[in-house]
């Protein structure tokens, strides 16, 4: 697993919309769940969730809401439910038996791995390994014993075909008879049969004649249905560029803005039309805009544990003092980065890469429109300039913290948001891209070691540094402080130190500053108070 050959921008940069937590750690796991639901073909009865004890989840499992999505996945529910929450309570009034194991799955190598088996009802069993890769993205490894890679990204119509009854000329038929195919799988597995897997970009009509002999031969069927907001379709346009260099050379030669360029990418890469996609753009723009502003204009009450407080509420206070040090630009930018991590149950946020870097990046852009004297559909140009730049890093890494520590999360948000402002304020696709690959090499070699109990820390210093540098990398940029590295070798030198990385810095709250006395303490009084706490007693979302 790695790099995504073609990653699209609202299924692996701003997606999904989800309830607050993690993109890796609580969407992807999700989505996982809602696979092997789908899988399974039943309503469910039991759901054990086997979890490697070297992987990340081992290091963090609770404070990231990690058990309550895969439960509530396997219930059938997805990222955006706000259910998700109380995933062990509806499980319990419905009678799932639910079993969280930490074991080796020799399987998968990922550090987000995470195996699904369910049992239905009706006494139906069915298994899913997969890995969530980060930005919410998924991608699986065996589907019930096959070896299958699938991303959710259309209708996978699944054949088992357990005494290998299906001939050749069966499962030609049904190639030519189905509408979208993608692509097809033939796999074999000894002493399991074979799995004949179709990859659909509309939804198979259960009643074709096709399908009906199929079952008549005593062919086992599931379909699983997509989890993302694009699908895959059989005559998806060639990749628009793939590099900073191309896309600006695009610009130039088109005689567009970078932002018309991204927008196009889209447009090939979904097949939707110009007005889809910037709708799209509107809808995300509005739910990372209503993420970052809610704490302080619904009245809604933030939630607080023990260990995670509510940073809203103070920086508003001193915003208003004459004590404030910070700029206007700044202290506005700060405002928002608190509330789009202020984690409200019922209060989407948008991932970009990591679970509320939507909100983060928004944080900044919002900022500089409203200093600026910009209007919202500056502020969408400068989302699909961002966006642009988080395809770029999706292309060449996976920007997670369990790859590149907060290299790829931070650090990428940073990036985006410092291109999407240097866009909005006229600076040329040279200087967005100086802009973009200043704030990465700012942020490249950091850990990602987020403190079990620890208040929120490191996370919040690091976001709150990549979102109020934003602005100032923009401007250095404006000022010809030129980055020397292209922005494509920076992600290239982000990726290999992160990889370099060991794995007590990626995301296993084992190194770093979980290793100092007071992390551990912290991570002990957190875990004391984890074991005494019933999932449906823990405050919704995100701990940290």
């Amino acid at each position: 697993m790695g790099a995504s050959e073609y990653p699209d921008l609202f299924n692996d940069v701003f997606g999904p919309v989800m309830q607050p937590g993690s993109s890796s750690h609580t969407a992807g796991p999700c989505r996982l769940g809602h696979l092997a639901a789908d899988l399974l073909g039943e309503p469910v009865g039991r759901v054990h969730v086997l979890l490697d004890e070297q992987g990340s989840f081992s290091g963090t499992f609770g404070v990231m809401a990690e058990d309550r999505a895969m439960v509530a996945g396997a219930l059938g529910m997805e990222p955006d439910d706000e259910r998700l929450f109380r995933a062990f309570e509806l499980a319990r009034e419905q009678g799932v038996e639910v079993e969280l194991e930490f074991t080796t799955l020799a399987e998968s190598d990922h550090p987000n791995a995470v195996e699904f088996v369910l049992t239905g009802v009706g006494g139906r069993v069915r298994s899913l390994l997969g890995a969530s890769t980060g930005g919410g993205m998924v991608e699986t490894t065996l589907i019930d014993g096959f070896p299958l890679r699938f991303i959710g990204d259309g209708f996978l119509l699944l054949l088992f075909d357990r005494r290998e009854r299906l001939t050749r000329p069966d499962s030609d038929r049904l190639r030519a008879a189905v509408s979208g195919l993608v692509e097809i799988h033939d796999v074999r597995v000894e002493g399991r049969g074979r799995l004949v897997a179709l990859h659909l970009a509309e939804e198979p009509v259960a009643t074709s004649a096709q399908l009906a002999a199929i079952r008549a031969a005593g062919v086992e069927q599931a379909l699983l249905r997509p989890i993302l907001p694009v699908v895959r379709r059989p005559d998806r346009a060639p990749r628009l560029f793939g590099t900073m260099t191309s896309w600006r050379r695009l610009a130039e030669e088109r005689a567009l803005p970078l932002w018309e360029v991204a927008l196009q990418y889209e447009m090939d890469s979904s097949g939707w039309s110009r007005e889809a996609v910037t709708e799209r753009m509107r809808s995300v723009a509005a739910a990372m805009g209503r993420q970052t502003h809610a704490a302080y204009d619904e009245g809604i009450e933030v939630p607080v544990s023990p260990f995670k407080p509510d940073f809203t509420a103070p920086w508003a206070r001193h915003q208003a003092s004459p004590s404030r040090l910070t700029d206007p630009l700044t202290a506005d930018t700060v405002r928002w980065a608190y509330g789009a991590g202020a984690g409200i149950p019922g209060v989407e946020t948008v991932t970009g890469p990591m679970g509320s870097g939507g909100g983060y990046i928004h944080a900044a852009l919002g900022a500089v429109r409203d200093h600026r004297g910009l209007d919202d559909d500056d502020l969408l140009h400068g989302l699909f300039v961002a966006g642009g730049v988080g395809l770029l890093a999706f292309m060449r890494t996976e920007p997670t913290g369990e790859v590149l520590g907060c290299t790829g999360e931070g650090g990428v948000c940073g990036a985006m948001a410092a291109a999407g402002i240097a866009a909005m304020a006229g600076a040329t696709p040279q200087q967005v891209e100086d802009a973009a690959s200043l704030a990465l090499q700012a942020f490249t070699g950091m850990p990602c070691d987020p403190i079990p109990g620890g208040g929120c820390q490191p996370c919040r210093s690091r976001l709150l540094a990549a979102t109020c540098m934003a602005h100032v990398f923009a401007d250095v940029a404006m000022a010809g402080h030129a980055a020397v590295l292209p922005f494509d070798e920076a992600i290239d030198v982000a990726d290999a130190v992160g990889r370099a990385l060991p794995p007590a810095l990626l995301c296993t709250a084992e190194g770093g500053a979980c290793a100092t006395p007071t992390g551990r303490s912290c991570r002990a009084a957190y875990q004391d108070w984890l074991a005494d706490t019933a999932p449906q007693d823990r405050p919704p979302g995100n701990l940290i």
